[in-house]
C-alpha cells in the first residue's frame, strides 16, 4: 500500500517511528530519546545481525559517536588508524600514499576502523537506556498511511523471510525509514533512484586471525589486474580482504569457502590459523533517492543511498543524515521552527552524498581496472605524479551541504567546523564534552547583545560564547592549543555561527550579527530552498 494523504483527527502514541534498527536507526532513536521523545523502533530481525559489514568511519562520524558517548580513544571495539594508506601495483610498486596520520579537524583519527555488529551492541545499549524508546523486534512494515496529523503505520510479525500473524497499525508524528538498501518504506513510497551504472562485483572475506598480523601499512590496495585487491582492517582483531570478481566470472563459484581459502593462501592465512567470519560476494552500486520526504515520512541511510566502499564513507553518509535530521525534527516536535524545515534536510545532504559517491566512484575508476594495458598506462601515470607532485591532480575541495539552513551567499556556510580541546567553567577538554552540543555563537569578540539577537539565541538556546586566549579579559571559552584562533583567521571572520550538526551556518562579523540572524530566524519561520527534498536532477 503506497503512502495517501487522508482527512481526519489522529491521536499519536509516538512523536516519531523509526523503521530499521541498524547503525542509521538506532543513532536516531538514541539521539531523540536524549531529547524525550516518545520514539518506537521497528525491526524484522529479532537479533543483531551477527555478520561484519561496515568496517570504516572517518573523524567526523567519531564526533558524532561522541555524542552518545561511544569515543574512539577508549571504547575496545575501535581501532584508531594513526598510518599511511597505499596503493600499489601488481610489482608492489607504491602509486599513492595518502597520510591517515594524526587526528582530523573534529579532533578524532581521520580513519578509524572496527565490525558492525560490536558497534550495534554499543549502539544498543545507548537505545535501551532512554526510557521514551521502544524497540519492538520481528515486525516488519507493510504498509504506510498519511494525512496532514500524523502517520499511521503497518506491521507485521516476521516469521522466517516472511511475514506471518495478526497485522497491527503505529501511529507517529513522523516516520523515518532507516530499512537498507532494499527499503520498505522507500518502496511504499514509491521513490524512485539517480543511479550512476556504476557495477562491479566483489568477494568480501572477514577474517579472524588466531596470531596477530602485521601489515605494512595497515590498510593498502593492490591494485593487480590480474585481481584488484583491498587489504584493511577489520577492527579490533579482525581483517578484511576484497576481491574484485574479473570479466566472466561465476559469480556462484566465486563465493564458494573453498575459493576464499585459495585466494587467502598468498596471504599467509588457512584454516589452521584463521577463522573465515564471512565470505560474500557484494555488488559495489552508486546511486541515490530522488527524493527523501514524503510529507511525514522521510529516509535516511541506505534506503536514501548507496556508494561503493572505495573511501570508507557508506555507513559515515547514513548517519551524517541522522545527525542533520535529527536537530531539524527537534525544533518542528517543539514548534520552535516550520514543518517546511524539513524540506532542507534532502536538498542539504543530496549534494554532500553526491561528493563522497563521486569520489568513490572515482577511487573505483583506478582501483578496478583488470587490462594489463589499462594498468599500465595508470601505473605510469601515477608514478610520475609521486616524482614530480606538480603533474598530481588537484586535491577536491570540502565537501558542502547544498542548499538549506544556511547564510546566502557566504562562502563559509555548509562547511564543517573544528572541536579541540578547551577550558570552560573550570573543566579542560574536547568542546562537546565540557561545553556541550547544539547551536552556538561563537566569536573572538566582545559583542553588545541587542534584542533580536537576544530573541534568537535564545529560541534556539544558542549560547553565545567568547573564544580565546587564558590572558585575554572576559573569555568563556579558552582555546588551549589555539586551533580555535587559527580556524577564525582561516574563516577571515571574528564570529561563527554553529548548527547542532557541526556545520556552519554562517562566518561573520560580529558587526553583521542582527542581520545574519535575522535572516536565520525567517528560516525557522518557513524556509524556501533552492533545490526542495522532493526535486533532484540526474546530471
Amino acid at each position: 500500500m503506497t503512502s495517501s494523504i487522508q482527512q481526519g483527527i489522529a491521536q499519536h502514541s509516538y512523536d516519531v517511528a523509526v523503521v530499521g534498527y541498524g547503525p542509521v536507526g538506532q543513532l536516531l532513536a538514541a539521539l531523540l530519546g536524549q531529547r524525550g521523545y516518545q520514539v518506537v523502533v521497528v525491526e524484522s530481525h529479532t537479533d543483531i545481525y551477527p555478520m561484519p559489514r561496515a568496517v570504516h568511519f572517518d573523524h567526523e562520524v567519531a564526533r558524532i559517536l561522541q555524542a552518545v558517548n561511544i569515543r574512539s580513544d577508549t571504547n575496545p571495539i575501535i581501532e584508531p588508524y594513526d598510518n599511511w594508506y597505499e596503493w600499489k601495483n601488481a610489482d608492489r610498486e607504491t602509486l599513492l600514499k595518502v597520510d591517515w596520520r594524526g587526528v582530523g579537524p573534529s579532533w578524532w583519527h581521520t580513519s578509524n576502523f572496527f565490525a558492525q555488529p560490536d558497534l550495534e551492541r554499543e549502539l544498543d545499549v545507548r537505545v535501551c537506556a532512554q526510557r521514551t524508546v521502544t524497540v519492538r523486534r520481528g515486525l516488519a512494515a507493510v504498509g504506510i498511511d498519511q494525512n496532514e496529523d500524523g502517520v499511521t503505520l503497518t506491521v507485521q510479525p516476521v516469521t522466517g523471510s516472511e511475514t506471518t500473524g495478526q497485522a497491527e497499525t503505529i501511529r507517529a508524528r513522523y516516520v523515518v525509514g532507516c530499512d537498507g538498501a532494499n527499503s520498505t518504506i522507500r518502496s511504499l513510497l514509491e521513490i524512485g533512484l539517480v543511479d550512476l551504472g556504476f557495477f562491479y562485483d566483489w568477494l568480501i572475506l572477514d577474517m579472524v586471525p588466531h596470531e596477530p598480523m602485521t601489515f605494512d601499512p595497515p590498510a593498502w590496495q593492490l591494485c593487480d589486474p590480474s585481481r584488484p585487491t583491498t587489504i584493511v582492517p577489520g577492527g579490533p582483531g579482525r581483517r578484511r580482504w576484497e576481491f574484485m570478481a574479473l570479466p566472466g566470472e561465476d559469480l556462484n563459484d566465486l563465493n564458494k569457502v573453498e575459493t576464499a581459502w585459495r585466494f587467502l593462501e598468498p596471504w599467509g592465512l588457512t584454516p589452521t590459523n584463521a577463522t573465515l567470519e564471512r565470505h560474500t560476494v557484494y555488488r559495489f552500486q552508486a546511486h541515490w533517492a530522488k527524493q527523501w520526504r514524503a510529507g511525514r515520512i522521510l529516509i535516511a541511510g541506505d534506503a536514501a543511498h548507496l556508494m561503493p566502499p572505495f573511501a570508507g564513507q557508506g555507513m559515515c553518509a547514513g548517519l551524517r543524515d541522522v545527525f542533520n535530521l535529527v536537530w531539524k525534527l527537534d525544533l518542528v516536535l517543539r514548534g520552535a521552527a516550520s514543518d517546511s524545515m524539513l524540506d532542507t534536510y534532502g536538498a542539504e545532504r543530496t549534494p554532500h552524498v553526491r561528493y563522497f559517491i563521486d569520489v568513490s566512484i572515482g577511487l573505483g575508476r583506478v582501483i578496478c581496472v583488470p587490462s594489463e594495458t589499462e594498468a599500465a598506462e595508470r601505473d605510469a601515470q601515477m608514478m610520475a605524479a609521486i616524482a614530480d607532485p606538480s603533474l598530481a591532480p588537484a586535491a577536491p575541495p570540502p565537501p558542502r551541504l547544498g542548499p538549506g539552513v544556511a547564510r546566502s551567499g557566504d562562502p563559509q556556510a555548509g562547511l564543517l567546523s573544528i572541536q579541540s580541546r578547551v577550558e570552560y567553567r573550570g573543566h579542560a577538554g574536547l568542546f562537546d564534552d565540557v561545553v556541550g552540543r547544539g547551536w552556538f555563537v561563537l566569536t573572538t569578540n566582545q559583542i553588545d547583545v541587542s534584542a533580536s539577537v537576544r530573541r534568537v539565541i535564545d529560541r534556539l538556546s544558542a549560547p553565545l560564547l567568547r573564544v580565546g586566549k587564558a590572558n585575554m579579559a572576559r573569555v568563556d571559552v579558552i582555546d588551549l592549543d589555539g586551533r580555535y584562533g587559527r580556524w577564525f583567521a582561516d574563516l577571515d571572520a571574528d564570529t561563527v555561527i554553529i548548527r547542532p550538526d557541526f556545520y556552519v551556518y554562517a562566518a561573520t562579523r560580529a558587526s553583521a550579527l542582527d542581520e545574519v540572524l535575522s535572516q536565520l530566524e525567517g528560516q525557522l519561520d518557513g524556509i524556501k530552498t533552492e533545490l526542495p527534498a522532493h526535486v533532484t536532477t540526474d546530471a
